[in-house]
């Protein structure tokens, strides 16, 4: 079973939660919390698998809180659920599996439940990575935000940095694909769970807009990955 704590001040919001949490055959509560101070308690006892947490919660910032908690939840996936859209980049600096917007819907929920059960299977794992200055560094999957082809290497784009990579983009894309990157240009691929939004363009083609704000191209000769990345919005 996956252990799943909740974390919200209001009790309508834990209610709703419940209700949604209650459909899955395979999850199952471990606790509920009303504070930010109550849930760094609860985490640290239960260890849950996923965590859903409002993101403005009395007793501290539960930003705050997991960028504090380090490698001590590195385990645990966390989705924000709120009523608020100004966080979102916030969230994902944290790592989170997922941003959800109230009202809550089945739907979207369910995918939510989707993307943190994907990061838990992939929570831990790490590449070893040669630059181009023959430097070999290791890097979590989820802390490349989306990479692109330059000359005969490729140029990584990180949260807070970039690294230039010994490699070709297929071969690359092959191997970061288990942890859901898509190639949507001949030069471009995207961390998916790290894609704000899908802005159409023209032709079957789309803007795609990354957590840090870069805004990238697609090309139809790459719509499969595209889709997977509209299928998942």
């Amino acid at each position: 079973m996956t252990r799943v704590l909740i974390v919200d001040d209001e009790p309508s919001a834990r209610a709703r939660l419940r209700t949604l949490i209650g459909r899955y055959d395979d999850l199952t509560i471990a606790g509920e919390c009303g504070t930010t101070e109550e849930a760094q308690r609860q985490i640290a006892r239960l260890a849950p698998d996923i965590v859903f947490l409002d993101i403005q919660m009395p007793g501290g910032s539960p930003i705050e809180m997991l960028r504090t908690a380090g490698q001590n939840t590195a385990k645990t996936a966390f989705v924000f659920v709120t009523a608020h859209s100004t966080f979102a980049v916030d969230a994902f600096d944290v790592d989170a599996a997922d941003y959800l917007l109230k009202p809550l819907t089945a739907s979207r929920f369910a995918k939510a439940v989707a993307k943190a059960r994907k990061k838990l299977l992939t929570a831990g794992e790490r590449l070893s990575l040669r630059q181009t200055d023959g430097r070999v560094v290791s890097l979590a999957p989820e802390e490349i935000v989306w990479f692109e082809a330059s000359g005969n290497n490729l140029t990584l784009h990180l949260r807070s940095a970039t690294l230039e990579l010994r490699s070709t983009m297929g071969a690359f894309c092959q191997r970061v694909a288990p942890f859901g990157f898509t190639r949507i240009h001949r030069s471009f691929a995207v961390n998916g769970a790290l894609v704000r939004q899908l802005e159409p363009w023209s032709h079957g083609e789309y803007v795609v807009i990354m957590d840090d704000g870069t805004r990238l191209n697609s090309s139809r000769t790459f719509r499969t990955g595209v889709a997977s990345l509209l299928a998942s919005e």
